[in-house]
This record gives structure tokens, sequence and C-alpha cells, in this order.
């Protein structure tokens, strides 16, 4: 493994010429330059990755090795922020995602909506309904934008863990006093030109989808999750 990060390895290949014996020789100073300031520039790129994808490390470990019994305390903490305040907000209990949501926000509007991503927050599209408004009606909700800023991936990690939800899972929402549960009944990744979603509707069904970018870290497709209101 270090011989790779070495310019000249310890064990070297050595040809063999009649005439002029053997041949073999340690590159130049330019080359040697360059190869040291690649390795430079290659480590430099995974520590900077590291940095950038900290929150998604740090939110997959507490997923998946966090104890049952710190769970139930983290849930219980964010239930006890919901009930105090009166704004819009979302809880995931199964991937512990808890975020205040903006309303109104236009996802058309790249700079609207990317000041209020990288703040920690998630947006609700102007584009849907909102929560309590019956039945054939559909709330949008979305975040974890790729599209301008790479260090954007650190700033909202909020949906980072959308992928872990499946059916039956439950996502709560407080909407100006109200208290809704939505459970989930399905999810699709599609093309990041596919808008059509934001007017989706059953008229069946109140409906919640949320959206992120997918995979994480891009802006390629996005992952909709599409869940139902049961109380």
């Amino acid at each position: 493994m270090l011989n790779f990060f070495r310019v000249v390895p310890k064990k070297r290949k050595i040809r063999v010429n009649k005439s002029k014996g053997l041949l073999y020789s340690n590159p130049p100073a330019p080359k040697r330059v360059i190869f040291y300031l690649g390795n430079i520039l290659f480590l430099g790129a995974i520590i900077y990755g590291g940095y950038l994808y900290t929150p998604f490390f740090k939110a997959f470990y507490n997923y998946k090795f966090t104890k049952a019994e710190s769970k139930i305390e983290t849930i219980a903490e964010q239930k006890i922020e919901i009930k105090k305040s009166d704004e819009f907000f979302i809880q995931i209990p199964k991937i512990l995602a808890f975020s205040k949501v903006v309303e109104n926000v236009s996802p058309f509007d790249a700079a609207e909506y990317l000041e209020i991503l990288k703040q920690n927050q998630v947006a609700h599209s102007k584009e849907s309904d909102t929560p309590g408004s019956g039945l054939g009606k559909m709330t949008y909700v979305f975040a974890h934008s790729s599209t301008r800023d790479i260090v954007d991936v650190r700033n909202n990690p909020v949906f980072y863990l959308l992928g872990e939800l499946e059916a039956s899972d439950f996502i709560y929402i407080k909407y100006h006093g109200q208290e809704y549960k939505y459970q989930v009944y399905d999810k699709k990744v599609v093309k990041a030109n596919q808008v059509e979603f934001l007017d989706f509707r059953d008229e069946n069904k109140e409906l919640l989808i949320l959206q992120t970018c997918w995979p994480i870290g891009t802006d390629w497709n996005r992952l909709l999750i599409f869940a139902q209101l049961t109380t």
C-alpha cells in the first residue's frame, strides 16, 4: 500500500540489456514533484470528502447503532419540542429525522429554496396543499439539494436516510397547532426533470410526498416517498 505513495518503490523491476547492462533510473525532479503533488491532491480529496459527508456518516451511525433506549429518548425530546410550538414541523422516528418546515417555497426558484435548505430546514412546495386539507389533496416537502454548491451536501442532512423508509413506516407533521400522522405506502426514484409529481393527487387519499436528491450527494435523480394520512 505504501508503495503507492512512493515515487520510487522499494521493490522495482530491473530490465537487463545485453549491451548496456542493468537499466533503471530514478524519475527526474519535475516528475517527482508532479507525483508528490498528485498524492497531496488525492489525500486532500479524501479528507474533504470525509468532511462533506460527516453529517451523513453521523446520521447513518445513529440510525444503525444507537441503542433503542437512546432512540426512544431522542424521539421523545423531538415530540416535546414539537408540542411547545405551533410552527410547521416534520418528524420521522425511524430515521430520527426532525426539522422545521418552511411553508410556501417555490420548487422552481433555486435561490429561494437553497437559502432555506442550507439552514438545515426543509421546504414545503407552494405548488402543493397544506396538511389537513382533506381527501384529494397533497402536501409536498423537499430537502437536500446538490444543484448549486457541493458544500450544501453537508448543510442539509435532514432527509439523507429517506431511502430507509418502507411501507408501513410513519411520518408525523405538526402544522399550526394540529398534528397529523401519515403512513408510507410507496417510494420511487425518478429523473430530476420529472416534476409532474408536484401535481400528483389521489381523490381517495390525503397524501404527503417527501423528496430528496438521489443518490446522496448528487442531483442526478430524485427519491420520492409517498405517505397517506391515517389520523
